[in-house]
């Protein structure tokens, strides 16, 4: 039965906003947890910026806990919304959609961390990493001798 929540989109209603995320109704009357790492694909610190309770909202489900509980996913639903060429949020008379460049509260605008470039470090040679390997090691034992003669001179 999971399975089939997977694939298929479903509309929700935000009942309750915590600091960890929101709970969400399902179509299906089942309650479920959005953890705020699944809310947006932005950094988010606060819920609030992003969801009001009411909110009708897109999600997946991503699973079940051991309880039973439903762990859902608006990032999912927005993908597979925009892979489908349908809107992942639909505006609902008398709420705010959800976007993902910016939050719903207009007074508190985010930078963008898109727009910053991403630098990945270098992949090192086998060689390069024991030579990094053997400075460091290298720099501690001379730390190590200068303390052992400190010592001894009193």
């Amino acid at each position: 039965m999971a399975e089939e929540h997977r694939i298929k989109l479903t509309e929700g209603i935000v009942v309750k906003i915590v600091p960890f995320g929101a709970f969400v109704k399902t179509d299906t009357n089942e309650v479920g947890l959005v953890h705020i790492s699944e809310i947006s694909d932005t950094y988010v610190k606060d819920v609030n910026q992003f969801l009001k309770e009411g909110d009708k909202v897109i999600v997946r489900v991503i699973g079940r806990n051991k309880d039973g509980k439903l762990n859902l996913s608006i990032k999912a639903a927005k993908a597979a919304g925009g892979a489908e060429g349908t809107p992942a949020v639909p505006a609902a008379e008398g709420s705010s959609p959800v976007q993902a460049s910016a939050p719903s509260a207009p007074s508190s605008p985010r930078p963008s961390y898109s727009a910053r470039p991403f630098h990945e470090k270098p992949l090192l040679s086998p060689f390069d990493m024991m030579m990094k390997r053997y400075l460091q090691d290298s720099q501690e034992w001379q730390v190590d001798k200068k303390k052992r003669t400190e010592r001894k001179r009193g």
